[in-house]
């Protein structure tokens, strides 16, 4: 099984989890289901980040998160923790059904951890004096039976998943025949011994009241929404007209069939124009001097698309600065069937240069103006890499989250290797100086179970080596034009600035929380950063850039909507 096909069992596996904790804090089956429907579909489209450290610890982050966002509406009055005030509720059922340690409950809960203590406090005295029975340990219940002599042994796990356990550190392995998750009904976390252990009738009675949301196995809403987002794609460009004063602009969409009837008659009076979804752009030359503006990948209408070998319709689309497209034939292209990944590819910021996986599976550079391609030397991993290049398009780095990680430079076509535990090469600057970001897991320090750090490699060694929370690092980095300065956003979705070499953060903390963030894209200047936010409907996207020094933002001008994950490469 492909690594990369691992989200489809962390879904099997967790998705009912995720369900019994939504219904402990809303007291709703149906608003139960959504919700961790749509805490699953945030965090996942992160698979390829998240899978290598917490994966259910960002998607139970994700759940509180949207819980506590708005007013919650009340829950049933037959709903146990009913009397509990959201905020109380979130707390206690973090810490005694999830089981999370405290530094993790103040994390998906919002709080301090030194204000945490009270608010547990205070929710277990206000819970006690309303339901004083849900702390008596229900000891009348039988233990399950040993089995029988002779009886048939458990089943052996199958191949896949027995192979995705292997390879996947959150993989918890089943239980067996007969048991039961009365004490650890969470497979994410092992119970910190202290404390928490004070109140066992408490999580008994959890564990019984979240029994009773019906058991939901959220894998196919949830990949279906994921994959809805993904295949339909609207796309923007401005065509200029040859001897003509002025530019107009063309609207192309293309959609999947049950939109396009609504979408011909919206545009049918407009004098927009509309590709038939059965035309394909022609195959770009080797030798291209238009710069890529942005690249997507169309959906083949009734057919499916081998990803290693996609027919003409499944190809990306390349469209360049004047409005002409392109297909790019050489590389493979489309979504992961499993995970819905798509495969990668970066453009250069000047547009000039392309890295993708080539059909024959190697990682190649491909120079537009002059048609040369080089590879990156490296061994090709199953899972799908993260790919990002240089300012001026020299340097191109990708890894794979895992122990590898490689940089080409360009002009002398050598590969430079980068080893680790947990390989990130978050960005490259001009002069090939690489922000490795090197996750391990930790006993030693407060409040992490695992912590990244981060160092600058280049041609004179190694500078930095400060250790920072893992979950700055989930939308990606920037390295402004100086090489001295990163952009990163924060858990709170906050644009933060900091120093390279040193770790330390500056500068005006800026709030990204209209609709949320997909990654931190690019330094526009010395002061601006450009950062990629979904729409209200999280079908597409569109750009924010950011003063670093002031904390202001607005929208990018010089960008129309974009696909959600659509690479980008030159700006107009």
């Amino acid at each position: 099984m492909k690594k990369s096909g691992d989200l489809s069992i962390f879904l099997t596996n967790y998705s009912p989890s995720f369900a019994r904790t939504a219904y402990l804090l809303t007291g709703d089956a149906d608003r139960a289901r959504e919700l961790a429907v749509e805490a699953l579909v945030t965090a996942c489209r992160r698979w390829s980040t998240i899978r290598w450290g917490q994966p259910a610890v960002a998607v139970l982050r994700e759940l509180y998160a949207r819980f506590l966002a708005a007013a919650p509406p009340p829950a049933p009055e037959e709903h146990a923790l009913a009397t509990l005030p959201p905020t109380a509720r979130a707390v206690l059922v973090a810490r005694y059904h999830d089981a999370l340690p405290p530094e993790q409950v103040a994390m998906v809960t919002g709080l301090w951890t030194a204000a945490l203590d009270e608010e547990t406090h205070q929710a277990l005295a206000l819970l006690r004096s309303a339901h004083p029975e849900l702390f008596t340990r229900d000891e009348t219940r039988e233990p399950p039976e040993p089995p029988e002599p002779g009886d048939a042994p458990p089943p052996e796990p199958d191949g896949d998943a027995q192979e995705a356990a292997n390879q996947a550190p959150w993989v918890a392995p089943e239980d067996p025949p007969g048991t039961t998750q009365e004490t650890e009904p969470t497979p994410w976390t092992v119970p910190v011994q202290g404390s928490e252990t004070d109140e066992p009738g408490l999580r008994a009675a959890l564990v019984r009241i979240a029994a009773g949301m019906p058991h939901t196995n959220l894998s196919e809403p949830v990949l279906t929404r994921i994959g809805r987002r993904r295949r339909a794609r609207v796309t923007l460009w401005a065509a200029a007209s040859a001897g003509a004063v002025g530019a107009f602009a063309a609207l192309v969409v293309i959609a999947v069939s049950t939109l396009a009837g609504n979408l011909e008659k919206a545009t049918g009076d407009s004098g927009i124009a509309r590709t038939p979804p059965d035309e394909v752009p022609m195959a770009m030359p080797d030798k291209l001097g238009d710069p890529i503006r942005y690249a997507y990948t169309d959906y083949c209408e009734g057919a499916s698309s081998d990803s290693s070998d996609p027919q003409p319709c499944g190809q990306w689309r390349l469209t360049t600065l004047s409005g002409k497209e392109w297909r790019l034939h050489a590389a493979r292209a489309g979504y992961d069937e499993e995970t819905l990944i798509a495969l990668p590819l970066a453009i250069s910021q000047d547009g000039h240069r392309l890295a993708y996986r080539h059909r024959d599976g190697s990682y190649v550079v491909h120079d537009l103006p002059t048609g040369v391609v080089k590879k990156i030397d490296i061994e090709h991993e199953e899972t799908l890499p993260h790919i990002t290049s240089s300012p001026n398009g020299r340097y191109f780095a990708l890894d794979f989250g895992a122990a590898d990680g490689a940089m080409l430079d360009f002009d002398t076509g050598a590969t430079r290797h980068v080893s680790g535990t947990k390989i990130k090469i978050l960005a490259v600057g001009n002069d090939g100086t690489r922000v490795v970001s090197d996750e391990v897991d930790v006993d030693d320090v407060p409040g992490h179970a695992s912590v990244a750090t981060l160092t600058l490699q280049g041609a004179k060694g190694r500078k930095g080596g400060y250790r920072v929370d893992p979950g700055l690092l989930e939308y990606g980095a920037a390295l402004s034009p100086d090489g001295r300065t990163l952009a990163l956003v924060s858990a709170d979705e906050r644009l933060v600035t900091m120093n390279a070499r040193t770790g330390r953060v500056s500068g005006s903390r800026t709030a990204l929380d209209d609709y949320g963030v997909i990654a931190v894209e690019r330094w526009l200047s010395a002061g601006e950063v450009l950062v990629r936010q979904p729409d209200e409907d999280d079908e597409d996207a569109y750009l924010t850039k950011v003063d670093v020094r002031s904390g202001r933002s607005a929208d990018y001008g010089g960008e129309e909507w974009i696909g959600y994950d659509s690479p980008l490469g030159a700006l107009k």
